[in-house]
């Protein structure tokens, strides 16, 4: 089965291997308050900063998914203002958990069809936590570097939050642009679900140090406290941990560029099709890592049905687009082969 599903998605090649290496290290079944455990913990933060370009101070730390690092979040800054600046469904279901949790929060509601501009926002708008989606899955958009450190600017005194779910490990970023960073390894990262990554800015950390006072007990501020000692809150995902340490190596800006190249044809060559079109049409903010297609209802029916058919598994819309588009993930684990096999079916 060949699955461009955005997430979960196809795994990397030779994660066979590496799960083979993970149970003969005997890591598995190690204690994750032993050294051994610290080890592979340190390996992760080592090898972000190694492949990835995390910058010194930089803390990794581990979740179980990226949703629950929204739970998180709101539940460690309680007593603090949010703004949720979002696009599409994934976003608005983040501020939605703020808001069920009471927490004091704004929104900024901005177009799929055009940047977000922050000098439109609102001047009085005054938050210390702003939540940003660096790649909108539900309609295939993401925030440029540009946009990126526009925010940066704009919220200077703020912590900035994003939820890079399904950009990290297939978009280059620049680490400074923002204080808190997370996503689940199900998607670029071409890994099993069930781990979250959450990566903290020294000024995080300082913040969570001094002015959480979260009592939950895998509040972040628990979670510094056990990350400074390379160690978890909870019994953490031990295999998912070691795979990413071993996928960190892979990872590097020939990926990244590799993902923009591709996903440029497939925008080009879904622009003339006679029946699926882009859904966003603005080159600046079409994501080079989820392609989101639009066209006619019985269409997409007739397309999913017929790709199944063949063991090609694709994604359905989402959202206010759930019926009439399909969503493509252009992970690092795909290869242009394996493109060339889905555009032949389609």
């Amino acid at each position: 089965m060949l699955n461009f599903y955005p997430g979960p998605s196809k795994l990397y090649a030779g994660i066979d291997l590496h799960m083979q290496e993970a149970i003969a290290s005997g890591i598995l079944s190690m204690n994750h308050r032993s050294t051994d455990f610290m080890a592979l913990y340190k390996q992760v933060q080592e090898r972000f900063e190694t492949y990835y370009d995390l910058p010194k101070g930089y803390s990794v730390c581990f979740t179980s998914s990226a949703t629950e690092c929204w739970t998180i979040l709101a539940q460690s800054f309680n007593n603090r203002s949010f703004l949720h600046m979002y696009n599409g469904s994934f976003g608005k279901k983040w501020m939605e958990v703020s808001k069920q949790l009471n927490i004091e929060h704004e929104s900024v509601i901005f177009e799929i069809h055009s940047e977000l501009s922050t000098s439109e926002i609102d001047t009085q708008i005054s938050a210390e936590i702003v939540c940003t989606t660096l790649v909108e899955t539900s309609n295939g958009t993401f925030l440029s570097r540009d946009v990126q450190a526009s925010i940066r600017e704009t919220f200077s005194d703020s912590l900035i939050a994003v939820d890079a779910t399904s950009g990290l490990a297939g978009i280059s970023v620049k680490w400074e642009d923002a204080d808190i960073w997370f996503a689940s390894v199900q998607k670029c990262f071409g890994l099993p679900s069930g781990l979250g990554v959450l990566i903290l800015s020294p000024q995080a950390q300082h913040t969570i140090e001094h002015r959480s006072k979260d009592t939950h007990y895998n509040s972040l501020k628990r979670i510094v406290e056990n990350g400074s000692t390379f160690q978890t809150t909870h019994t953490p995902n031990i295999l998912g941990i070691f795979l990413l340490s071993e996928r960190l190596k892979e990872l590097n800006e020939i990926y990244f560029l590799k993902l923009k190249e591709r996903m440029t044809y497939l925008y080009t060559h879904f622009s003339s099709h006679p029946s699926l079109q882009p859904l966003i049409v603005e080159r600046n903010v079409q994501s080079p890592t989820v392609l989101a297609l639009k066209g006619d209802e019985d269409y997409i029916k007739q397309i999913k049905k017929s790709l199944k058919e063949q063991e090609i598994i694709i994604g359905s819309g989402y959202g206010i687009w759930k019926e009439n588009t399909i969503r493509i993930a252009n992970f690092p684990a795909h290869t242009d082969e394996d493109f060339n096999k889905l555009l032949l079916a389609i």
